[in-house]
């Protein structure tokens, strides 16, 4: 008698784990909105208010509850320009807060006051001082952000580019350095690298990069654009090339020093130090 006992436990404890079991898997792959058991909350749910949200706890009916009166908060740092013109570290605050407040168009957003359509809706000329190290910033964004379509030379030779469906910018055509071409003025390329283009009929030509470059970081682009621009077709014997680099392009380009410094004076360099 007790071995059929034992026996009819144990298949009624069969029985129900493969029922148990059963509906377990009957719920795999299945999505619920409803929110997970907390078995130890540790306090990850608490009474709030999110900012700007109403509420009836207060008279004025505001969650958010505004300064009191003759108080200034810990740590808050006055962003005076004429109290911080003086403070080490006040240039680093100015500049952010130039950047969050935007008010030179012309500098955050490459355009004037013209409308929209106008040709001198875009600036002409970078409106912030082009400096070396302004330069060596676009070069290196240029290289990580634009090479990849435009090419190392900005001559439209990319990887990407050479095998995009419709040509990609070419900064040595006359659209980008003849002066009445809206689209030679630096404005105009500003605004393409940060927000993109697209096509009359409003397909998109080139994404954006404003995620990436912030405006400082994009008028530093086209810097380093303008400068690949002058320095295409510079003779090799100019005296805008300093001698080491001099030495250094000849090179690269194969020719021998010695032979470079006797060589014939008219020649040029064409494409990344070709003669």
């Amino acid at each position: 008698m007790n071995t059929t006992r034992i026996q009819t436990g144990l298949i009624v404890a069969c029985g129900l784990s493969v029922l148990a079991g059963s509906g377990l898997a009957g719920c795999r792959g299945e999505r619920t909105d409803k929110r997970p058991r907390q078995f130890f909350p540790d306090l990850d749910d608490q009474e709030r208010f999110k900012p700007q949200t109403e509420t009836e706890f207060f008279a004025d009916g505001r969650a958010q509850r505004p300064t009191v009166a003759g108080t200034v908060a810990y740590g808050q740092y006055p962003n005076n320009p004429d109290a911080l013109s003086d403070d080490p570290m006040g240039e680093h605050i100015l500049e952010d807060r130039d950047r969050m407040i935007k008010e030179d168009p012309a500098v955050y957003f490459g355009v004037t006051d013209a409308p929209v359509g106008d040709p001198a809706h875009f600036v002409k000329r970078i409106p912030i001082e082009v400096t070396m190290e302004l330069i060596n910033l676009g070069r290196k964004n240029y290289d990580i952000y634009c090479s990849v379509c435009h090419g190392i030379e900005g001559d439209g030779q990319g990887p990407v580019g050479r095998r995009w469906s419709i040509p990609v910018a070419n900064f040595y055509d006359e659209r980008f350095t003849d002066p009445n071409e809206v689209t030679s003025r630096d404005g105009y390329i500003f605004n393409v690298a940060r927000n993109g283009l697209q096509d009359p009929n409003g397909n998109l030509r080139m994404p954006g990069y404003g995620h990436a470059l912030d405006e400082t970081e994009a008028w530093a682009v086209v810097a380093y654009i303008r400068t690949l621009e002058q320095a295409r077709g510079v003779p090799i014997d100019s005296d805008l090339i300093p001698d080491a680099e001099r030495q250094q392009l000849l090179q690269e380009a194969g020719t021998p020093v010695s032979q470079g410094a006797q060589g014939d004076q008219d020649s040029t360099i064409a494409q990344g130090g070709e003669q």
